[in-house]
Order: structure tokens, then C-alpha cells, then sequence
């Protein structure tokens, strides 16, 4: 490891309070109990592993190193201590304290440590021998990089599922109280009108959850698109049921919500080949699914201006 890297290391080290304040400023609760996937630790979970790992792991083993040659240094199991220790009931706020003692230690103990003490080892019991260096490359990148990055991830896809979840929602509010004609009348002949708008909603949401299903089951499957314009006139959008239209997205959009939910972290990376846009993985799907609702309830909100609903 060059002298670059080694500061690289120490500066993450040093800088992660601060950070990991910052990337816990004004979250509520319920999204720091919000679990992203079966089996994914929680936000509130993950801050007691940093506790743990940092008093029981990366301290532990700097000491030891430094004090002894050549020790044993026992594996910390994050999973088993989640369990034994029940994370869930734990207090998060006093977690935190105790994981900010314990870094303001680690940070007293590296403070100290001299040029040529940075290759004295330990072994460890399943990966074996490592330095000290190679226990900060480790708590730099495989702890506070990593974590850092769990907890923006998880506050990005929490952020993504609610937005689909509100969206019906939103819908309902809008169109609350519109006439049946202005539902139906096109601001110009080419243009749709609110009730195929929402037709439309309605359909796509079914291209969606299909190509979410196929991205986490299938090894880069070929996606397949739809002509908007032929389905809606196929399908006579601007002669259904307003109601029923509203219906049918509420319950499709919960199925999509809850496939989003149950799927494993891992399968967020999974791609599928789109038609026009190649590779096109399921987390960047999602993001296009939040626009595409975004877009389309910004032109009833247009469209309710511009009949005088608003």
C-alpha cells in the first residue's frame, strides 16, 4: 500500500462521524426501521453493526496488534450479533454514542501508531494473517464506505417506493370532483385527454411490474415495449369507466410496490435489454417509473388549469 492510499484510509476514517451525522440529519423513524429487501438490515440496524463492529472488531484488533505479536483475532459475525443482541429493540440514539466513543478511540489508537507499526499482524480466524494497515484498508472501505453507501441506497429506494405509493393517490385528489365531460375532453385532437391519461397509467403500470419480474427472474432478458397511442385507441381510453381506471391502477400499483419490496438487494443491479435503451437494470427502471408518473400528473394538473379546475 503507497503512503496515497494509506492517508486515503485515514482520512475516510476520520471523516466518517461527521458524514455518518450528515447522512442521518432528519430522517424519521419509520424510515430508519424501514428494512429495503428481505433479510437487508435497516438503517436503525445497520448503525448498531457500526457500533459493534467498531468496538468488538476494528478496535479490538488495533490494540491487540499493537500489543502482541502475531495475535488470534476471533471473527465478528454482524448476522449472529443482530439476532443475539435483538438490533430492532435496541435504542439508536445510544448505539450511535457508544459507536462515536468507540471511533473517538480507534482515532486516538491510529493517532499514536509509529511509521513501522503499521506491518506488525494478527491473524484472523477465518481470513488469516493481515497488518494493521490492511485492518484500516478493511474499516475504511469494507465498513465505512460500504455502510454509507447502504444507508444513502436505502434512503433512495425508500424515497423511489413511496413516490409510487403516493401516486394513485395524488391521481385521486386530482381528478376529485371533475365533471365526466371534462374527464373525457382532449385539449386537442392529437392530445389525451385525463381519463386516457389515466388509462394509461393503468396499462403501462402492467409493462412495469412485467419487466421487473422478468429483470429478477431471467439472465438479461429482452424487454418489450407497447404502442401507447395504438393501445388507446384500441382499447377506447376515452370510453371507460373513470372510476374503474382508478380502481385498476390502485390495485396494480400495490402489486407493484410490494414486488419492489420483496425483492432481494441484489437483483436491484440485474439488468434486461430494452428495445432502445440497451441494458437497462430494475433500480433504473424504477427511476424511470417515478418520472413517467410525474410527468403524467403534471399534465392533469395542466390540463386542470386549462379547463378551469384548478
Amino acid at each position: 500500500m503507497d503512503q496515497s492510499e494509506h492517508d486515503r484510509y485515514l482520512t475516510t476514517v476520520r471523516s466518517t462521524p461527521d458524514r455518518l451525522k450528515a447522512a442521518l440529519a432528519g430522517v424519521p423513524k419509520k424510515l430508519l426501521t424501514w428494512r429495503p429487501a428481505p433479510g437487508k438490515w435497516s438503517i436503525h440496524e445497520i448503525v448498531c453493526h457500526m457500533r459493534d463492529a467498531e468496538r468488538e472488531g476494528y478496535l479490538y484488533r488495533y490494540t491487540k496488534i499493537l500489543a502482541e505479536d502475531n495475535p488470534t483475532l476471533p471473527d465478528v459475525d454482524g448476522d449472529k450479533l443482530a439476532l443475539e443482541r435483538q438490533y430492532g429493540r435496541m435504542n439508536m440514539r445510544e448505539a450511535l454514542r457508544d459507536w462515536r466513543a468507540a471511533r473517538k478511540e480507534v482515532l486516538a489508537v491510529l493517532k499514536r501508531v509509529k511509521a513501522h507499526q503499521w506491518q506488525r499482524i494478527g491473524t484472523h480466524e477465518f481470513l488469516g494473517p493481515m497488518s494493521l494497515e490492511t485492518v484500516l484498508q478493511r474499516q475504511a472501505l469494507g465498513n465505512d464506505e460500504a455502510h454509507l453507501a447502504q444507508i444513502k441506497d436505502i434512503k433512495k429506494r425508500h424515497e423511489t417506493i413511496s413516490k409510487l405509493t403516493e401516486t394513485p393517490k395524488v391521481l385521486t385528489s386530482l381528478l376529485r370532483g371533475v365533471s365526466d365531460e371534462v374527464l373525457r375532453r382532449k385539449p386537442a385532437p392529437e392530445k389525451w385527454s385525463m381519463l386516457e391519461i389515466t388509462c394509461h397509467l393503468r396499462d403501462v403500470e402492467q409493462l412495469f411490474v412485467e419487466r421487473y419480474s422478468k429483470i429478477a427472474n431471467h439472465d438479461r432478458p429482452a424487454l418489450r415495449m407497447m404502442n401507447q397511442d395504438e393501445l388507446a385507441a384500441r382499447l377506447k381510453y376515452n370510453e371507460d369507466d373513470p372510476a374503474a381506471a382508478l380502481r385498476d391502477l390502485r390495485a396494480l400499483r400495490e402489486e407493484t410496490v410490494a414486488l419492489l419490496g420483496a425483492l432481494a438487494h441484489q437483483s436491484w443491479q440485474r439488468v434486461g435489454l430494452h428495445p432502445k435503451r440497451g441494458e437497462f437494470g430494475i433500480a433504473a427502471h424504477v427511476a424511470m417509473h417515478v418520472s413517467h408518473d410525474a410527468n403524467h400528473l403534471n399534465q392533469i394538473r395542466a390540463l386542470t388549469e386549462k379547463f378551469g379546475m384548478a
